[in-house]
């Protein structure tokens, strides 16, 4: 399976790639950005390189940086449609910024793939292109809320299905929702480098108790990784397109529950 990446360099995307990479059912995965991967991101099974600046690279890793998100050109578009899913993991958060400019990164920055997907005719009903959405919990598919991140998100959410729907089998959506979350505590590197000191001190402090007091909302990094790519796959279509935070928890229970040998989610 050939997998396109975004947002890779954010808490939920990085913990996608690594899981992308290390799985064997995918033979590749592109990375599409606006910048390189950081040279502080460690991949498993990565290759080291000479240069400590260098981005990481790994055999089944390329990148195709592109700057502008609202224009993908023909040649890009063609590219995209060469995959066989796509799992959309670019996001900010909407503190601080106008609603005009966290709906353009949000909503018009996705349109710009769903676009690309009609215009190439991407997937068949035999073999459909399936699109993966990190959305977040709180999305309000009414689009009604007054909180901004919660009805912009199911602005996007909304487009996507319509997409789906207008491709008459070519396109199948899964749409997650995971709730609070933090970077992996396997790359400690990560939380200096994704998080401020505030944010870092509150994942410390705030993390812990609610996993134990609120389970059904939290999730670890690598379970929206797993989660990600068993949709990618088309895993649980019959359950539905959008998928809570708890929902997705159970799900991954159940699989590890089938399987003993396999490791704890």
């Amino acid at each position: 399976m050939k997998v396109l990446l975004t947002g890779a360099t954010g808490v939920a995307g990085l913990g996608i790639l690594r899981v992308l990479l290390a799985d064997n059912s995918v033979s590749h995965v592109t990375y599409l950005g606006r910048r390189p991967l950081p040279p502080w991101v460690v991949l498993p099974g990565d290759t080291p390189t000479n240069n400590g600046d260098a981005s990481p690279t790994h055999p089944k890793l390329s990148t195709i940086e592109h700057k502008d998100f609202l224009s993908f050109p023909p040649a890009l578009q063609q590219t995209i449609a060469e995959h066989d899913a796509c799992i959309w993991a670019l996001g900010i958060s909407a503190v601080g910024l106008s609603e005009d400019k966290y709906t353009e990164i949000t909503v018009g920055y996705f349109d710009t793939l769903l676009n690309a997907l009609k215009a190439t005719g991407a997937g068949t009903v035999e073999k459909p292109f399936r699109v993966v959405f990190v959305s977040g919990m709180g999305a309000d598919s009414k689009e009604k809320s007054s909180t901004l991140f919660s009805r912009v998100k199911g602005r996007a959410e909304n487009n996507l299905l319509k997409a789906v729907e207008e491709s008459g089998g070519r396109l199948k959506a899964a749409i997650m929702r995971p709730g609070y979350f933090y970077p992996s505590k396997a790359y400690p590197q990560d939380a200096v480098n994704q998080r401020g000191l505030g944010l870092r001190i509150a994942d410390k402090f705030m993390g812990p108790p609610l996993s134990v007091f609120y389970p059904q909302g939290v999730i670890s990094v690598e379970q929206i990784g797993q989660f990600a790519l068993h949709v990618a796959r088309g895993k649980w279509e019959n359950k539905g397109s959008i998928f809570e935070n708890v929902e997705m928890k159970k799900y991954l229970k159940s699989l590890s529950s089938s399987n003993p040998s396999r490791e704890e989610l």
